[in-house]
């Protein structure tokens, strides 16, 4: 908003609050003071009651119309009508009293005064409204002075109008200074508060960098976790495939040499032989997929088979899923094809399965539904459970580096902050249902390979 729009609202607001003041100062003041009128010109106190009580009167539908649009968009009228009604109230019993001389001459300048001190007038308003005043004293008085047969009628009269006009002249200046101060204390606020607004924003833009920061840091020692386990996990490999090649190789043996054996005994002999040919394999897969999941190697994005790929990391966390008791449903259909990178893809799936056992710890019939729904644009890769859910208050920060409900020692707060960002990296988005007590659901949206 610019400032001088913002400057006349202000004074909007001021007026319309002073305003109201003014009304109650008239309307309960004027009439307070009926007992001058008995001390100076007694014989008239009753004509001059009525004059008072309907100035006060006049002052009712003002202070309605403040209420409404009408009293807003006329808001610059109250500062000159206010000390108006008063005014000529006065001079209406100056002329009344035949006295060109009369004393009420001071309340013409006790209302100029005072609407000064509950007005913030403008040039042009104080100018009307002491010229006004000015006038009505004049059409007041002059007449009284024609028929006046006192001598220094014409002094007093001089010097009663000497006082206004002194009066009027020092409120006039002296308004023009308070306005003069009081834009420079304006443009002197509006300057602080940009100042301000300044120092937010760069305040707020050490805080996204910081942030970024330390979303990077925790990238890096991630990264560096991850180099040594594939490190390690290059290692066992090497180690544990010699073994398994022996003892695949005696298994093999052993299937040969039970050929010859009796049928009886061959039967059984097989079954046994196959089931440790099996479990080896699955020996051998479980660490061929832990190097694929830790080992710091970026292969870029290019297609990927989902269903191949959550296969892998289901795997890893299959005993940990059983020990549970935890359900789980993957509906991943073969061959859904999407771009992505399979390292990215495997910890993602690691990361939000843990997180949905974690919120199913005591609940009954604990499920966790995993899937893919194609799209018109790709594929969307859903995990799904029936936990707690996250609280509202959680929402906007679960992705926020270091934010953890989980007990200390259980979790540093990086696995959801380091897969929203894997997923950004892949030009995917990811998007959370949940409600408390009911479910949690993580929609991941992939693209397909351009040539799909």
């Amino acid at each position: 908003m610019p400032n001088s729009n913002r400057f006349e609202l202000e004074q909007q607001e001021l007026n319309l609050r002073n305003a109201r003041m003014g009304a109650w100062f008239v309307m309960i003041l004027v009439p307070l003071c009926c007992f001058l009128d008995w001390m100076a010109y007694p014989e008239r106190f009753w004509q001059f009651l009525v004059l008072r009580l309907a100035c006060a009167a006049s002052c009712v539908p003002l202070l309605l119309a403040l209420n409404g649009s009408l009293g807003r968009k006329y808001c610059r009228a109250y500062p000159v009508v206010l000390p108006l009604l008063p005014a000529v109230m006065i001079c209406f019993m100056i002329y009344l009293s035949g006295d060109p001389g009369s004393g009420y001459y001071a309340g013409l300048t006790l209302c100029i005064v005072a609407t000064a001190f509950v007005f913030h007038w403008t040039f042009r308003e104080i100018g009307l409204t002491l010229g006004l005043v000015l006038l009505a004293y004049l059409a007041a008085t002059l007449p009284n002075l024609r028929t006046s047969d006192d001598p220094r009628a014409l002094g007093i009269f001089v010097n009663n109008t000497g006082f206004i006009l002194l009066n009027c002249v020092v409120l006039y200046f002296g308004s023009r200074q308070h306005h003069a101060i009081r834009l420079r204390e304006f443009a002197s606020r509006c300057k602080v508060e940009d100042q301000r607004e300044e120092l937010a924003a760069r305040n707020d833009e050490l805080t996204e960098t910081l942030n970024r920061l330390r979303e990077t840091e925790a990238q890096l020692a991630q990264s560096e976790k991850l180099a040594s386990i594939g490190r390690l996990g290059a290692g066992i490999v090497h180690e544990i495939n010699n073994p398994l090649n022996y003892v695949k190789s005696a298994v093999y043996l052993l299937k040969k040499k039970g050929k010859t054996l009796p049928p009886e005994i061959a039967e059984s002999f097989n079954s046994i032989a196959a089931d440790i040919g099996e479990g080896i394999d699955r020996v051998a897969a479980i660490v061929s997929d832990l190097r694929t999941f830790a080992h710091p190697e970026n292969r870029g994005l290019r297609p990927i088979d989902l269903h191949e790929t959550s296969r892998k990391a289901l795997r890893l966390l299959v005993k940990e899923i059983s020990d549970r008791g935890v359900a789980l449903v993957d509906e991943i259909p073969a061959g859904t094809i999407v771009q992505g990178d399979e390292n990215h893809l495997i910890q993602i799936l690691l990361n939000l399965v843990q997180n949905s056992m974690d919120a199913l710890a005591g609940c009954q019939q604990a499920t966790i539904l995993v899937k893919a729904v194609e799209t018109a644009t790709g594929v969307d890769l859903i995990v799904r459970d029936n936990g707690t859910g996250i609280p509202k208050e959680n929402l906007s920060k679960i992705f926020d580096p270091f934010f953890t409900t989980k007990q200390v020692g259980q979790g540093m707060g990086l696995g959801l902050s380091i897969c929203f960002r894997l997923i950004q990296q892949m030009g995917g988005e990811v998007r959370i249902d949940t409600e408390e007590g009911s479910h949690t659901q993580f929609t991941i949206s992939l693209k397909k390979p351009e040539n799909a």
